[in-house]
């Protein structure tokens, strides 16, 4: 009886296998950990933030008088795609690091595969 009792507490204790999906996010938060970690990325973001500054700018310059009402709406419209389109490129690694922080929590891991088995 002192047998079965064991085994059942070593299984309890063993961690579950992981799925397909919760590797792959692992995998993609550990790439998306990398890339914050070199130089390129850092000229990226500035890259990025100069665009977004100039959309923005775009974006508070006065309305062109030449130009209809319309086309007045879609300049408005497209300037505002591109400052969501970049404030968005900007934001996804933040969110995927936040997300694999999330599941690694939820799975018991380390904090960074660097302290796991993965």
């Amino acid at each position: 009886m002192e047998e079965s009792s064991s085994s059942n507490q070593d299984r309890a204790r063993k961690p579950r296998d992981l799925t397909p999906e919760e590797r792959a996010e692992l995998r993609t938060g550990r790439a998306i950990r990398n890339l914050l970690n070199v130089e390129g990325w850092h000229v990226y973001r500035k890259i990025l933030e100069a665009h977004l500054l100039a959309k923005r700018n775009e974006l508070e310059s006065p309305a062109e008088s030449s130009l209809d009402g319309i086309a007045q709406v879609l300049r408005f419209e497209a300037v505002k795609g591109s400052i969501i389109g970049l404030r968005l490129a900007l934001a996804i690694p933040e969110g995927i690091l936040s997300g694999d922080k999330m599941l690694r929590q939820t799975l018991g891991l380390a904090a960074t595969e660097d302290d796991d088995d993965q």
